[in-house]
């Protein structure tokens, strides 16, 4: 059963774990990440921006919009870092959009080395807010 969450709280419990965001369409994608992520909400929106940047939009960063994030689930494959897949619909079906993607499980620069921290952030955050959302407000 998916768990009630606030799109906000959401955010910024995802941002500290230090991930990225990709959003996909059929014309490519997009990846942001960064230690210096914060949520600018408006009504519609919330804007993922860079603190560091010398103007909020000088630097990448993200608009979305809060009515086409719905629900929410954790994806697992085999031998690659976990994912949290956002749907426009109020259960996680279909192509998702937007996806976080946890810290890296693997060190690809040293033979795809284990990254133990990295395992305990996402082991973290599904003991405290399981697999799968229902995204309300």
């Amino acid at each position: 059963m998916a768990g009630k969450v606030v799109l906000e709280e959401l955010l910024t419990e995802l941002i500290a774990c230090r991930g990225a965001f990709i959003l996909e369409n059929a014309h490519g994608s997009m990846e942001l990440r960064g230690d210096d992520l914060y949520l600018s909400p408006t009504e519609e929106w919330i804007t993922v921006y860079h603190e560091g940047a010398s103007s909020p939009e000088s630097q990448s960063h993200l608009h979305l919009r809060r009515a086409m994030l719905r629900s929410a689930r954790i994806a697992r494959e085999p031998e690659e870092t976990p994912h949290l897949q956002f749907f426009q619909t109020p259960e996680p079906s279909g192509e998702s959009t937007l996806v976080w993607y946890f810290p890296s499980f693997y060190d690809y620069r040293n033979g795809k080395a284990d990254v133990p921290e990295n395992r305990k952030i996402y082991d973290a955050f599904v003991d405290a807010h399981g697999t799968e959302f229902a995204i309300v407000g």
